[in-house]
């Protein structure tokens, strides 16, 4: 039985553009998250705002 052999230039897989998504996207959570944090400061004096409303 012959061995199939490839043909052709072989193209690496596009893993770069992932990784650049997945930078961006924790990035913009991180960004995100200290938002949220500046705000309930100013808010509330604290990050962890009083319960009871």
């Amino acid at each position: 039985m012959a061995q199939l052999t490839p043909t052709g230039p072989r193209v690496p897989p596009q893993n770069d553009l992932y990784t650049f998504h997945l930078i961006v996207a924790a990035a913009l959570l991180l960004v995100g998250i200290i938002y949220v944090a500046v705000q309930t400061l100013t808010y509330f004096g604290t990050f962890i705002p009083p319960s009871g409303g």
